[in-house]
């Protein structure tokens, strides 16, 4: 029997023991991810039937929401019991995404020490580098010896996230070097701290976005990045299991503000959210992007004498606005990519819009030849011989093959370099890149697809409005 079932199983039937010994077989992971299967009576009979020590495990993999879910129904000694023993920047997340009045009755049943450190994180941005830290770290001094070092780290072992990387400080609480935890293990007790550590005061201010952190740590292969405040007083650390969280929640913003989903993401998950909450997120963009798409129309309307002349032109028109909105696209997703990379800044802005610009007019070339090719092949040799198409008296065959060509060549060309400057020129204007994305460039590169196919059309063959 799968896990997952059998715990619903003991669930449905109140075996307790079962339930327990199913839990205790798994990953708290694992045992997370079936916590979030369940319905919200399951969920309640799971928080009750389990101890507090697998619960407190369980809450660690949990969202923020989630974790407020499974100790809501718990006494208030047990779930003072569990605060205690998450760490502190689960606990800060846990508040942070709970209602006030559930905020407050959290505060209240912690520690003076936990209530500290909670509001010392909440005190920061929430999508700052302080907002994503811990305090649970390890400090030495220069002048300990090893074994003092190691007598010391021995007290606290337990309430420190990790031990991999020991930073040292001065008496301003600053950064001056670091130690390994296998320096410590594999050198002379009576050697000095100051002789075995690294001069390494790699930081990030704690006001910083949380996206620099994770840029910090991918770039210099950082197990955790000290944060530090104004006087490059050691604060906390952003560890890489941190670093994770940060990557998937910066790129979900990414993906939905490219699809012109706004607002805050629900924590709680895409089933659980409210049907309101995401119609709330979809609806102003969507009916932004609507009206816009409304000069599309009047553009083919203010066309509507070349189009009744030469009613073949209408057969391209969808081709060439698709074209040019889906290379746009590409150029975008490639750009945004690049620049939350860190590959480059928009400072970098002509020599990439100059690249995109070429790589747009050799697609677009190629692109104009082949539909050219095609169509020549198609009206020529089937649909003008049987009647299917005709061409007004006078108009050759030629004029009107190579202006959806050359009309082809120009939007994909255009649309490719906007799609690389739309993206940059937000950056620089302190705007997030994917806003103007997909859904944004696509609307505005059907326009000027229009534009470009009806003016070339009009110049090239002759016709006037």
């Amino acid at each position: 029997m799968k896990v997952p079932k059998a715990i619903k199983n003991a669930l449905a039937s109140g075996d307790e023991p079962r339930l327990q010994e199913l839990c205790s077989a798994l990953h708290p992971a694992d045992a997370a991810a079936v916590f979030t299967s369940l319905d919200e009576n399951q969920q309640t009979r799971f928080a009750r039937f389990l101890n507090n020590e697998a619960l407190s495990l369980i809450a660690s993999f949990l969202p923020a929401a989630e974790s407020a879910d499974l100790i809501a129904g718990l006494p208030e000694n047990e779930r003072r019991e569990i605060l205690e023993s998450l760490p502190d920047d689960v606990v800060t997340d846990l508040i942070q995404e709970a209602d006030k009045e559930v905020q407050d009755d959290y505060v209240r049943l912690l520690s003076d020490q936990k209530k500290d450190a909670a509001e010392q994180l909440l005190g920061f941005p929430e999508e700052s580098a302080g907002g994503r830290m811990t305090t649970a770290f390890a400090t030495l001094r220069e002048d300990m010896s090893v074994r003092q070092a190691i007598a010391s780290l021995d007290a606290i072992k337990e309430d420190t996230e990790i031990l991999a990387r020991i930073y040292v400080l001065d008496d301003e609480s600053r950064i001056i070097g670091k130690v390994r935890l296998r320096d410590l293990t594999f050198t002379p007790r009576d050697i000095a701290i100051r002789d075995i550590m690294d001069d390494e005061r790699l930081a990030i201010n704690a006001l910083a976005d949380q996206e620099d952190a994770l840029q910090m740590i991918l770039k210099y292969d950082l197990l955790a990045l000290p944060v530090i405040d104004d006087n490059n007083r050691l604060l906390g650390i952003i560890t890489h299991d941190d670093a994770l969280e940060i990557q998937e929640e910066e790129s979900t913003e990414d993906l939905e503000r490219a699809a012109a989903i706004g607002g805050e993401r629900d924590e709680e998950g895409y089933l659980k959210s409210p049907v309101l909450a995401h119609f709330k997120r979809r609806a102003l963009w969507i009916f932004f992007l609507a009206i816009v798409a409304i000069a599309s129309g009047l553009v083919i309307f203010s066309y509507e004498k070349l189009l009744d002349n030469v009613f073949l032109l209408a057969v391209y028109m969808p081709m060439i606005v698709a074209a040019g909105g889906n290379t746009g696209a590409q150029s975008a997703t490639m750009v945004i990519r690049a620049m939350s990379l860190g590959e480059f800044t928009p400072a970098a802005f002509a020599r990439v819009a100059w690249k995109e610009l070429r790589i747009g007019l050799a697609l677009g070339t190629l692109l104009g030849l082949l539909i050219s090719v095609g169509s020549i092949l198609v009206l020529s040799l089937i649909l003008i011989p049987n009647g299917i198409v005709s061409l007004p008296p006078g108009l050759p065959l030629s004029s009107l093959i190579a202006t959806v060509g050359i009309s082809l060549m120009v939007q994909v060309a255009c649309s490719t370099l906007l799609g690389a400057a739309l993206p940059m020129l937000a950056q620089a204007c302190k705007l997030d890149p994917a806003v103007v994305a997909s859904p944004a460039i696509t609307t505005i590169v059907d326009i000027l697809g229009l534009l470009i196919y009806f003016s070339l059309a009009s110049a090239m063959l002759g016709l006037h409005l």
